[in-house]
Formats: structure tokens, sequence, C-alpha cells
């Protein structure tokens, strides 16, 4: 895990809230609630409703429950509230795609009723456009709204309706469109290109509501709360001319969309940014291509996504590429793998960048056969909570006590070896060292400093290295001491290049060229 993990959770968290419609509290002057009895029969003869007044029998409440992969958390099962409306008499409905993505299960309540509730399929999303079209397991025609048809502009007279915060009564809130024109680009959930803004309060649960015009019909779909203009909290919907096209083509299944859950993230500091898997959708195209919840998707087709902390650039990828396939860059959360493949193509996800690939050609480490693989690692972090690193269970003798540079400061360190007496002494037994230095000017004096075995080794050459994380050179010293041992020899720094991590491996075998891997994957500064 090479960035900071708890700068990583606040903004999936600030990610999360928005596109969950948080916004501020209601206002006296702008909310008209009703009860669940109040005008829910006052319908046309065809079931479309006549005003704002009468709608509520067609807003539904959606309870979505699934498994999803938190970062600091891991997977968790977990339920979450929507709301959403019926747009056909046959009970098709629509809501937003952050409501239902992922569920293994929606169950819908219709009008306020809390019995009987309704299981729902989903039958196509977008994740681009924030929207789904869902369909209710209700054998009786359903009362339905039409869409706005209309122009929309600023002091419209707009009503939010539907079910906020998980209360199963229902609410009407009031107010204008202010802006006819917003951004699309609010969230790290969705792109779309363009919005309505309006100051109709809404609260988490309105996600996929109607925002509804005085004659009843939907001026837009309810989906972020914004920031506070003076005195009064802005929110956002999706305008009629825009959700009813997606709409329509949902029902032919998805559209714009990998099948992916998940928030764009971004921490500058770290160098991180790119879209956060929080789940997948079996038989998507990212289940396909082996994505994981707890994956990054940190580039499609060579452009670095998420770099603003919205989806613009990972849904102009989709939009541009089609059904073609999408070269993708992953950052494996838990092994801190950097693995290279497609999504709608056929070339399968693997490693980008593997030191043993590089060099088991070039290095004369044993290659016999009769060391055994390693299979248990264990993870190591120093005396001073700074560094960490992952390592074979058989490296265990450790020393992980703070070095001390010339003026008596402690510098981060770790050593472990199957014998540290004898990886000091000698070329014959596997190892590493890791320890974070300060800022100690040029990487090659570095290296010169620190790994220089010109007296001892062959010396196979600098390259030049890059990872999500740091950017440096690593040394490829063979033949040391008359023996068949490599040492690996690496000084990178982070993108503020306020330290330098230093690290040398020892590589005595085969099975200790798999170990370089693991432990080029997991080393990380965290102090």
């Amino acid at each position: 895990m090479r960035f900071e993990r708890r700068r990583l959770v606040v903004l999936l968290a600030l990610a999360m809230a928005t596109a969950g419609c948080e916004g501020g509290g209601d206002t006296a002057d702008s909310m008209v609630t009703t009860s669940p009895e109040a005008d829910a029969t006052t319908t046309s003869t065809d079931g479309r409703p006549a005003s704002f007044r009468e709608v509520q029998p067609a807003v539904i409440q959606i309870v979505a429950q699934g498994t999803f992969r938190d970062p600091e958390l891991g997977f968790s099962d977990g339920s979450g509230a929507g709301s959403g409306f019926v747009v056909s008499p046959e009970g098709l409905g629509v809501t937003n795609n952050h409501v239902v993505a992922g569920a293994a299960t929606l169950e819908v309540f219709v009008g306020g009723e809390t019995d009987p509730s309704y299981n729902a399929t989903i039958v196509g999303v977008s994740e681009c456009n924030d929207l789904a079209l869902i369909d209710i397991s209700e054998s009786q025609p359903l009362p339905y709204l039409d869409w706005y048809e209309g122009d929309i502009t600023p002091g419209l007279a707009v009503y939010a309706a539907g079910f906020p915060l998980g209360d199963p009564e229902f609410t009407l809130t009031s107010g204008i469109v202010s802006k006819a024109r917003a951004g699309g680009d609010l969230t790290g959930t969705s792109s779309i290109d363009h919005t309505i803004e309006h100051d109709a309060n809404i609260q988490p649960g309105n996600s996929g509501g109607p925002l509804v015009g005085e004659d009843g019909t939907v001026v837009a779909v309810n989906y972020a709360g914004g920031a506070v203009a003076t005195t009064t909290a802005q929110f956002y919907g999706i305008a009629s001319d825009l959700a009813e096209p997606v709409i329509t083509r949902l029902m032919d299944g998805d559209f714009e969309t990998l099948g992916i859950n998940g928030w764009a993230v971004f921490d500058e500091a770290a160098a991180i940014s790119g879209v956060w898997v929080a789940g997948v959708t079996a038989g998507s195209p990212a289940a396909d291509a082996d994505i994981l919840p707890g994956d990054i998707i940190t580039s499609m087709n060579g452009l670095p996504v998420g770099t603003d902390g919205t989806f613009k650039d990972y849904c102009d990828v989709i939009r541009t590429a089609g059904a073609s396939p999408i070269a993708v860059d992953v950052l494996r959360y838990d092994t801190s793998e950097v693995l290279r493949g497609e999504i709608n193509g056929s070339q399968p996800l693997e490693l980008a960048f593997s030191f043993a690939d590089e060099i088991e050609d070039e290095v004369s480490v044993d290659d016999s056969g009769d060391v055994a693989t390693y299979v248990d690692y264990q993870s190591i972090v120093d005396d001073t909570g700074s560094i960490v690193i992952e390592v074979p269970a058989e490296w265990s003798d450790i020393d992980a006590a703070p070095a001390t540079d010339e003026a008596g400061e402690p510098i981060p360190y770790i050593l472990a070896a199957t014998d540290r007496q004898a990886w000091t002494d000698s070329f014959d037994v596997p190892g590493v060292l890791f320890a974070k230095l300060g800022q100690t000017g040029d990487i090659p004096s570095t290296l010169l400093e620190y790994g220089d075995f010109s007296g001892s080794c062959t010396d196979l050459g600098l390259v030049d290295y890059s990872d999500p994380v740091f950017t440096g050179q690593y040394q490829v010293w063979d033949a040391c001491g008359g023996t068949a041992t490599a040492i690996v020899v690496l000084a990178a720094v982070p993108v503020d290049g306020s330290y330098t991590a230093l690290m040398l491996v020892q590589v005595v075998s085969e099975a200790d060229l798999e170990a370089l891997d693991r432990i080029f994957q997991t080393f990380n500064v965290i102090g």
C-alpha cells in the first residue's frame, strides 16, 4: 500500500457523501410534507397525476442490499435506501445507478406504503449518467409519471419528491430552478453533460427521486447536493432532456457502463489518482476482465483517470471506445501490484512490471529448482512505525530497530534475512535491507554511497524505476564474491522528494527472485 490510507479513506467518504445527495437542513419555506395518505389517490384516470400534489402514488422507495469493499474495513455487508419513480403502468421505474449498482437484492415500496413490498430487477444501468431502469414485480398497473416537455428556465417552480434518510414517510419540498445548465461533473460517481441547479431541499435518500413541475411531470432526476450559496443550499438534478433518452436506451440493457460501482479518488501528495472499485457486477465487462473490488483503475487507453476527483476522464474513454477494447492499468490495493490488461478485450490482467522477469535471464542465481518456492510471507513494520515491507516467512532473523545518521538522528530501518550475520558477512544467504533516508540529493550519488559493490560483483547496469508513488533507479550486481548471488539496489523518492527510500536485496536462488517481486510490490513509507 504505497499511499496514505487515511487520506484515501477521507477522499472516498467525501465522494460518497456527495453522491449520496447530502445537503443542508430543510427550511420551513421550502418544505411541503404529505403523509402516506394525503393526496395518494388523486390521479388522472390513466394513472398519471395532474399536479405535483398527486405524484406520491408513483414515487418509490428502494432498499438495496449487497456486499461492497471499503478501503479501511474491507468487505462489508450493508444496505442503503434511495428513491425513484414509476414511468410506465407495467412497473418500470427510474432511479440513480449509485442507488442500485452492485446490489444483491432490491426491495421496492410504492407510494409510501410499507406493505406490500416488491422485488425488482435491474433492466439496465448507466454509471456515467448515474441512471438506472428497474422492473418492479407487480402484476397490476401502477400509477406513473410523464417527463416534462417544456423549456427548463431559471425561476421554474419545482418540487422534490422522495423518501429521504431512509424514512418510509413520503416528503415533498418546494423551490425554483436557479440554473438551467449547471455543471455536470459534480460527483466522483458520474459524468453528466449538464445538470439543473435548484433549491428544493433534498437529503441522502432522495437520490433517484423525481423533481417535478407544478403539473406533476418529471423535470429532473435528483442526484446530488451542493454547497451553500449565501444562505441557500443548492441541489442538482439530471434534466429530463438528458435523462429520458438515456432511460430509453436502458430498455435494451446497460449503456455507458463497465459494471463498476466505485468512486474517483485523488491524492496529490501520494501521486495516486484513479477509480476505486467498491463492487463489480457479475457478467459485466469489468468482471470478465477480472477487475476485483479493492482495485484502483489508474489509467484507461493511456489516459490517467480521476486526476480531478471526478469520473470525467473515465467516462470520456468509455464513450469514445464504445465496444472496443480498453487498455487499463490497475493498482491492486491488497498486494500493491501494478497490473495491465484490457476491458472488452483479449489481454488478461498481468503484472505490468516484474523484477523477476526483467533480470532472471541476466543474473546467474541458482535455478536448479532445489530451493522450494516461498509460500508464506510476513509483513514487517520498523520500530518507529515509519516503513513496512513483506518478506518470506523464512527470513525470520529480523532487526527493525532504527539506525542513526552522522548527526545521531534515527533512520527507520529493517533488515530481514535467514541469518542476519551471514547476510552481512557473505553472499551466501538471501535477505533485504530497507531504510528511509532523508533528502540525500541525486539518486546516482545515493546508489554509489550505499550500494557500490564494484569490488565484489559484476555491474549489470543502472535502470530507471517508477511506480504509482516512487521514481528513481535500481542497479543490478551479479556473481558477487565468486558466487551465483545477485544484489539489487534501489533508491527512489516520492513526488515531493522529501525523503529517499533505499532498498538492497540479496538474491541467492530463483525462489528469491519471486520474493523480489513481492518485496518491490509491498515496500512503503507510512510515517
